[in-house]
């Protein structure tokens, strides 16, 4: 009789406990995908608008999409550097990415097929009983030939502060993570279709 009270007792921590983790990692997608959206021959990843009090952010995110969608191997893209540098060639700012002009526009300037843009919304730790890091990113993808946006997504998930240590790189690693896959696999079934 005692055993078996101990033994539910363990197994409600158990649950629980197992409750709890899959709570700390709580995400939330967004997704759509133009049908019969074009082949992406070359890509440019342009820094991301920074709306957080987090400095680089936007920066940060933008280079974990890039090395997340290269990873993929099914896309190619345009070297973020040289992106860099033709965005000054022509005067514009690369930092200041809520300014720059139109992504078809940018497009033509640096010779790609698609331009992918976005936002990091969220990159901070949310207060409580622990501190969760918590990423929010939205981004869309631009053809060029024709200026329509093809894909948009909005990405965010929240850390384990306390069952299993994260910090914000992680987070932000799963979120390019999960928004490589989803753009990569979102435009192979669109060209199917």
């Amino acid at each position: 009789m005692l055993g078996d009270l101990i033994l539910r007792r363990w197994r409600a921590v158990v649950l629980a406990i197992g409750v709890l983790a899959l709570i700390g990692c709580a995400s939330t997608v967004q997704e759509w995908v133009k049908p019969g959206a074009a082949h992406i021959s070359r890509l440019a990843v342009l820094p991301f608008e920074n709306q957080t009090s987090a400095l680089r952010a936007g920066q940060a995110v933008s280079d974990l999409l890039v090395s997340e969608i290269l990873a993929t191997g099914t896309t190619p893209v345009m070297d973020p550097s040289e992106v860099g540098d033709l965005l000054r060639r022509e005067s514009l700012d690369p930092a200041d990415a809520g300014r720059l002009p139109s992504a078809q526009r940018l497009g033509r300037i640096l010779q790609v097929s698609h331009v992918l843009q976005g936002a990091v919304t969220e990159y901070r730790y949310k207060p409580g009983l622990s501190e969760t890091p918590a990423v929010g990113v939205t981004a869309r993808l631009v053809d060029v030939a024709t200026g329509e946006v093809v894909w948009t997504a909005s990405h965010a998930r929240l850390g384990s502060s306390w069952i299993r240590e994260d910090g914000l790189g992680r987070v932000a690693q799963r979120v390019a993570h999960d928004m490589a896959a989803h753009l990569t696999g979102a435009l192979a079934d669109a060209r199917a279709r």
